[in-house]
């Protein structure tokens, strides 16, 4: 067996006299490691998203990688038949990398070992000690030269995690397996009785409430929600009922814009149903506020990206099917952990700049990325018409979001935040009630500081 530091290359066929072999990386501590394999091209470049192996795609579809559980708690394994591999992939990249906000330094102790027939052949081993801030490393390399294959102990850790490596090697992650087909549209929950805006108030009711304008977008929406968009129909009429009982949100076009956490632990909530009802209730808030018949849409896990607006014509099953789907989000977009810091900057690229006020629908279930961050940008943005309107959806761990009464320094009361734990039991019409209550004494504050 030889022993590799840091830097250090060796022949392949020196030590394992065959092109097919194993890859094994191990770790040991008080954290979980997720260990990754990145097939590149002669660029260095991810051009190829079914040679990029991880917890969500453990075979090439030529089987010549594959992603297996190792012998003991800790390790993974990557069966690799380098003859098989094509052409264009010059270069192997065994990564590992931690979750959220803990480091490397962590580790009691890790390795990456070349196995030939079983045995141990190569072995480059490092430990926490190595490392500072870093929530990632490449921690080996195969790699093509002059018709044979080299390993590297390469060692080189990223203090951007997982997120760092992803963009070195190009910005893309690999395709997840077609979604299965989407379930059975839930069945509506109950009404909650007794909400504090009482008797929903009746059609004739919501047209003498609102302006002339909003009761033409109301009518035709209703005329539109027919057939496949019938489920939308209780939806507007909840939405108009309440924005009817404020009339300052009616008073000017509010654009809505929906930003929507798709890490990982958001999964099951998409797979059933749960986060496309809640894209049916925000998008039928959305109509109610304006004219423009979209809502724009954005996801984010580590990473954050505008997806296509929400539309009447695709609504039905967007979480399933539109932009590639929920399973295409997460994996594009790192579902290993949330930045909302970096999602809120880049909406605020997009909106900040608009003269018209705009509702920011962000919906997250907890484990915040950074408290101060986000302190921080509610501050800076209190001076822009940009309302952050946090839905908290079956989590935990709220963090700063349970106290943003208390942030100082706000030039506008700019964010709320509406926890739905109780999802069953809110009925439409207390949901959007909620929501606008906020919403209204915002737009009367803006009008007060005249920025509207």
């Amino acid at each position: 067996m030889m022993e590799l530091q840091r830097g250090q290359k060796i022949s392949v066929q020196t030590v394992c006299r065959s092109w097919t072999l194993e890859v094994e990386l191990r770790h040991e501590g008080p954290l979980t490691v997720d260990v990754s394999c990145f097939g590149l091209d002669g660029a260095g470049r991810l051009s190829d998203e079914r040679y990029f192996l991880f917890y969500n795609q453990r075979r090439t579809p030529d089987g010549a990688m594959v992603l297996a559980e190792g012998p003991s708690a800790g390790t993974a394994r990557f069966q690799i038949d380098l003859a098989a591999l094509p052409d264009q992939i010059q270069r192997l990249s065994f990564t590992a990398a931690v979750d959220g906000s803990r480091t490397l330094r962590e580790l009691t102790r890790g390795s990456i070992r070349l196995l030939a027939r079983g045995e141990e052949a190569v072995r480059y081993a490092y430990t926490g000690g190595e490392f500072q801030g870093e929530r990632a490393i490449v921690a080996g390399e195969l790699y093509r030269k002059n018709g044979d294959w080299k390993f590297s102990a390469v060692g080189r850790g990223f203090n951007g995690g997982l997120r760092a490596l992803v963009e070195s090697f190009g910005g893309v992650v690999a395709d997840p397996a077609p979604p299965p087909p989407p379930p059975s549209r839930p069945a509506p929950a109950p009404p909650r009785q007794g909400h504090a805006g009482g008797a929903a108030p009746s059609v004739g009711e919501i047209l003498r409430a609102l302006p002339p304008r909003v009761c033409a977008r109301m009518e035709d929406l209703a005329r539109r929600s027919q057939g496949d968009l019938e489920f939308l129909a209780p939806l507007y009429k909840s939405a108009f009922g309440a924005l009817a009982r404020f009339p300052q949100a009616a008073e000017r076009e509010l654009s809505a814009v929906l930003c929507a956490d798709a890490s990982g632990s958001m999964f099951d909530f998409y797979r059933s149903g749960h986060v496309q009802q809640i894209f049916d209730k925000l998008f039928a808030l959305s109509s109610a506020l304006t004219d423009r018949g979209d809502m724009d849409c954005w996801a984010f896990a580590a990473k954050s990206r505008q997806l296509d607006p929400v539309t009447l014509d695709n609504i039905r099953d967007y979480t399933f099917a539109q932009s590639g789907g929920y399973e295409r989000w997460m994996s594009m977009l790192n579902y290993q952990y949330n930045n909302e810091p970096e999602a809120m900057r880049d909406v605020m690229m997009i909106y900040g700049g608009q003269h018209r006020p705009v509702l920011v629908l962000f919906l997250t279930d907890g484990r915040l990325q950074s408290d101060w961050e986000i302190e921080e940008i509610l501050v800076k943005t209190s001076r822009f018409p940009v309302f952050w309107q946090f839905i908290g959806f079956y989590g935990e761990e709220y963090g700063v979001l349970n106290h943003l009464e208390e942030i100082d320094g706000r030039h506008t009361r700019n964010a709320a935040f509406l926890k739905l734990e109780e999802y069953d039991a809110f009925s439409d019409s207390r949901f959007y009630e909620d929501l606008l209550t906020h919403v209204s004494a915002w737009l009367q504050e803006l009008k007060e500081k005249q920025m509207l």
